[in-house]
């Protein structure tokens, strides 16, 4: 029998409120940085990685974007993601698949995002997943998660998100950046940003 990956369990209602929980307050967060590199680089084929819901699909300029794709392990992610955005945003296209295996090319991206999921993939299938679906010209943001000495997944009261623990994966930072070298991206800029319970994001951005 075949494994289900912890994240296909998961109601997208409990991830929301585990992650836009005051102590925890992760969603606000990642919704500031999407807006903030969209703004900075102004994409005209964006690919999210790990869509869920669609947080800060809301930043996307529709006159600008030719095509978004969002990509996503989780079906029923995908179905709210189409829901809540697809007749606001008429290019979104919408695709499941696991990154850290996949080598499927989706997009030909100039804005790759990818928030909280290398904890969770293959690295070198997931910068292979991405090099198979980037530009020439690519702008590539990647957002981990530092712990600094607390637990993976924090206390919410919200037991279903617990399951991730168990294929969760703190990365290095050098990791990181020794791999996505690899594939030819270059380091550009990289910022910390603390959240309320202790932990923090760290924020690379790449581009060859």
């Amino acid at each position: 029998m075949e494994n289900i990956n912890p994240w296909n369990s998961i109601p997208l209602n409990d991830y929301e409120q585990h992650m836009e929980h005051k102590d925890v307050a992760q969603a606000q967060l990642l919704n500031s940085l999407t807006y903030k590199y969209l703004k900075k680089h102004k994409p005209e084929n964006i690919l999210f990685l790990g869509i869920s819901g669609g947080n800060g699909l809301e930043h996307v300029d529709t006159d600008r974007v030719k095509k978004i794709f969002g990509i996503d392990i989780n079906q029923s992610y995908l179905n709210e993601s189409h829901k809540r955005f697809g007749n606001k945003i008429r290019q979104l296209e919408l695709a499941t698949a696991d990154i850290g295996t996949s080598t499927k090319s989706f997009i030909k991206a100039d804005f790759i995002w990818a928030a909280l999921i290398f904890e969770y993939v293959n690295i070198e299938g997931a910068f292979q997943f991405i090099a198979n679906n980037c530009n020439k010209y690519i702008n590539l943001i990647i957002t981990i998660q530092s712990n600094n000495g607390t637990n993976s997944v924090s206390s919410t009261g919200i037991e279903s998100v617990k399951s991730v623990k168990d294929i969760f994966k703190n990365v290095d930072g050098n990791e990181l950046q020794n791999t996505a070298s690899k594939f030819g991206f270059k380091l550009t800029n990289s910022e910390e940003n603390i959240l309320p319970n202790g932990k923090s994001f760290l924020t690379y951005e790449f581009n060859i």
